[in-house]
């Protein structure tokens, strides 16, 4: 009876081991997985981050010197006090505006960013983002800076300039003055349209087209009752209808076979082809000349995604519209209303890797775009490049205190603050979520403790009893549920450390529509490695203690109360 008594708890003890065997196991994987999808999703969010701050970088800079109003025209004052800080690696004007740009029947919605050529190299990533063209051409031969608008009138554009001739005196030269005793008569602007509207051959709806010449067909010094008038269209000449129509004569059908039959074709003579030569010759001189016309246009860069959108490539022309300019000439002209374009040629397409770029962002010289926009030698702002990035929030606030007045600077995560507070929030949340596991794993860890305590009672009734200390008990069991943390941990930095290596090898594709980004940007981060490692052991050696106390406080009498 006793010996079968023996037999069963040794089978019962048997059985414990098999079930802390499978528990430990159990704890083990926990702790791997969760240490493996932590270090997963923290490689990933700090991807994102990364590539998100190089993008945003790569087209802006890391500081930004604004100020408040639109007549920035102290910009290069502005560039000569930031170029003698230490800090600053370059700096260069912009201007920036949303217009539509347009070719053929396709329209789309563009910032335009007005850059000097020579200083953005030194401050924006564009040379380097260029994936077909080039830069070349971005500032035309013998550009300048245009005039402050109150030193010209009222309007500085080339479309509009003509309406200003209207109101300057002239002579018997076209730039001379009146001579003496010639007669002053003022030009009614309205009343030159009206007449004009009544001319089939003035096109009243293109400023540079027949409107101009027509208005200044007439005199405006002199006697206005000895101006020109503007004769009208003259139609073609017609039959008279009243007239006699010829006598016609048809030919009998003898007549008609007698022809076929005496009918030699070796008696004709084909005509020569020179008249095909002059097609083709004439066909060339137009081409040249609108290739001619094309390359003297402005240059501009666009984005590729939108070069696909408005099937856009390099040499191409495009019109670029701005629906809002033209208005403040409404009292000059009504029919200026309309908005104000120009014709540019592409010169090179670029790929930032962020769609919101790609999509909407266009480049064009800084001259162009401030005679475009009308407001003078004028920029939007200043943009500075620092030696050290981490240091752009001092250098903006000290700028700022040197330049005072109504001058304010933004760094680059003030500009973009709600992305990337959005982003770190991101990273908080989904460290935590994943943490979870660990601490799933860690309870695993404590039921395995309790376990081994449970089939280990006897042997720590006979330590204390040997004279072993609550402390050397408690070092044991502690010892052996951090084994646990160990093993788990090195397992899941093997695992997780493959799994992100993957990733990074081959850049899975996204969505640029949903994700702004074409690829899963992973970063291996051996800090974060490191710290997830230290965690995790953390988590499971506190796990260790509740059951390692129990063990510890445990009485001899106790573990041999059933012995």
């Amino acid at each position: 009876m006793a010996y079968a008594f023996q037999i069963g708890m040794r089978h019962l003890r048997s059985k414990k081991r098999s079930t802390v065997s499978v528990i430990t196991f159990i704890a083990v994987t926990g702790v791997a997985l969760g240490v493996a999808a932590l270090l997963a999703v923290l490689s990933i969010t700090t991807g994102f981050q990364q590539a998100f701050r190089d993008k945003v970088l790569g087209v802006n800079a890391h500081v930004l010197v604004m100020k408040y109003g639109v007549d920035f025209d102290e910009y290069r004052d502005v560039i000569a006090r930031a170029e003698a800080m230490p800090e600053v690696a370059g700096a260069g004007p912009f201007l920036i505006q949303e217009m539509m740009l347009a070719k053929g029947d396709r329209l789309a919605g563009v910032l335009v960013k007005g850059v000097d050529p020579e200083r953005m190299p030194t401050v924006l990533d564009l040379p380097d983002q260029i994936i077909d063209g080039s830069l070349r051409g971005l500032r035309r031969e013998g550009a300048h800076p245009p005039l402050h608008p109150d030193d010209v009138g009222s309007s500085t554009t080339e479309d509009w300039n003509w309406l200003d001739d209207l109101a300057e005196p002239r002579g018997d030269a076209p730039n001379d003055p009146p001579s003496e005793g010639s007669e002053e008569s003022e030009i009614d602007v309205e009343a030159a349209l009206e007449e004009l509207r009544g001319d089939p051959n003035a096109d009243l709806f293109l400023p540079d087209g027949g409107l101009r010449p027509a208005l200044r067909r007439t005199p405006v010094w002199g006697d206005p009752a000895q101006a020109e008038p503007v004769a009208p269209a003259t139609p073609a000449a017609g039959p008279d209808d009243d007239a006699p129509l010829p006598e016609v004569q048809v030919a009998s059908p003898s007549e008609v076979e007698a022809l076929l039959n005496g009918f030699d074709p070796s008696s004709l003579e084909l005509p020569s082809d020179e008249w095909e030569d002059d097609i083709l010759a004439e066909e060339n001189a137009l081409a040249e000349a609108d290739a001619e016309a094309t390359e003297n246009l402005p240059g501009i860069v666009v984005g590729h995604a939108l070069a696909r959108t408005l099937g856009l490539g390099v040499g191409d022309r495009v019109r670029l519209v701005s629906p809002l300019s033209g208005l403040d000439t409404s009292m000059i002209a009504p029919e200026a209303r309309t908005p104000r374009s120009r014709e540019l040629r592409v010169i090179a397409i670029f790929e930032a890797g962020f769609q919101e770029y790609d999509t909407r962002l266009v480049y064009t010289d800084l001259y162009e775009a401030q005679n475009f926009y009308g407001q003078g030698d004028a920029a939007t702002g200043v943009e500075l490049r620092l030696h050290d990035l981490d240091r752009s929030e001092e250098v903006a606030r000290r700028l700022e205190r040197e330049l005072g007045g109504p001058f304010h600077t933004l760094d680059w995560a003030e500009l973009n603050r709600n992305l990337f507070t959005a982003l770190e929030i991101q990273k908080i949340t989904l460290g935590f979520v994943i943490a979870t596991i660990i601490f799933v794993a860690a309870f695993n860890v404590i039921a395995t403790l309790i376990m081994i305590v449970l089939e280990k009672k006897r042997e720590i009734a006979i330590l204390k009893a040997m004279g072993a200390t609550d402390g050397t008990v408690l070092g044991v069991f502690m010892l052996q549920g951090s084994i646990i943390g160990v093993i788990g941990t090195l397992v899941g930095l093997l695992l997780g450390g493959g799994v992100v290596l993957y990733l990074a090898t081959v850049q899975m594709d996204l969505d640029p529509k949903v994700y702004l980004i074409d690829h899963l940007p992973v970063v291996v981060s051996w800090v974060e490695f490191a710290v997830t490692a230290a965690v995790a052991f953390a988590i499971c050696t506190i796990a260790t203690v509740a059951p390692s106390l129990w063990a510890a406080r445990m009485l001899p009498v106790e573990g041999l109360r059933h012995e």
